[in-house]
């Protein structure tokens, strides 16, 4: 009788042991498979953005943007480079140049330290109005427009001041490509595409 209650005992104790093992497996398995989902959607998750200046809402997430987003930056790159004066190209040029990786920061630098030079030197105001923005792939665009300017150094002098002498409107595409990483944009090329010259 003794022997069969310890045995009865060991039985109980086991199948007890066996449970509480897969209780925890199934805990363990449940945990890993709640934080997998809870990465899977922080990451993921895309935001609609509704920004002040513009008149068209944005998805994003961590790794990308839509198309509403990459025009979005395409339009504020472009007026920060070419829609300046001998007064705000410092700035602007600063700020365009934070957005730009390491790597290729320095060959930037030598062409905006160029058009600074020619801006300041002619007392230049430019002023560049996007006719259109087409994407070839995500994050890589060409913007054409308009690029306007004048001069102070032109001298139309009235008298009493000096009123800006403008110069001849240009058409001008730029291709930028722009990659969204853990949103902020990193602009990776900025550059103007020279249309071949007719030939006679």
């Amino acid at each position: 009788m003794k022997y069969r209650i310890q045995g009865s005992r060991k039985k109980s104790l086991g199948y007890a042991f066996m449970i509480l093992c897969a209780l925890l497996v199934l805990s363990m398995t449940s945990t890993v498979i709640t934080s997998l989902l809870a990465w899977h959607f922080a990451s993921t998750q895309r935001t609609v953005t509704t920004p002040m200046v513009y008149n068209q809402p944005f998805s994003s997430d961590a790794k990308s943007g839509d198309s509403n987003l990459m025009s979005m930056l395409a339009t504020s790159f472009v007026y920060l480079r070419l829609t300046v004066s001998p007064e705000t190209i410092d700035n602007q040029q600063k700020l365009l140049l934070s957005y730009v990786p390491a790597a290729s920061r320095d060959a930037m630098k030598k062409v905006l330290d160029v058009e600074a030079e020619y801006i300041r030197r002619n007392g230049v105001t430019t002023v560049f109005n996007i006719a259109d923005i087409t994407t070839l792939a995500p994050g890589d665009m060409l913007v054409t427009g308009t690029l306007s300017a004048s001069t102070t150094n032109g001298r139309l002098n009235t008298g009493q001041a000096t009123v800006p002498s403008p110069l001849k409107p240009e058409e001008k595409t730029y291709r930028l490509k722009i990659q969204y990483l853990n949103g902020t944009p990193v602009l990776q090329e900025f550059s103007e595409v020279i249309k071949p010259s007719k030939q006679k």
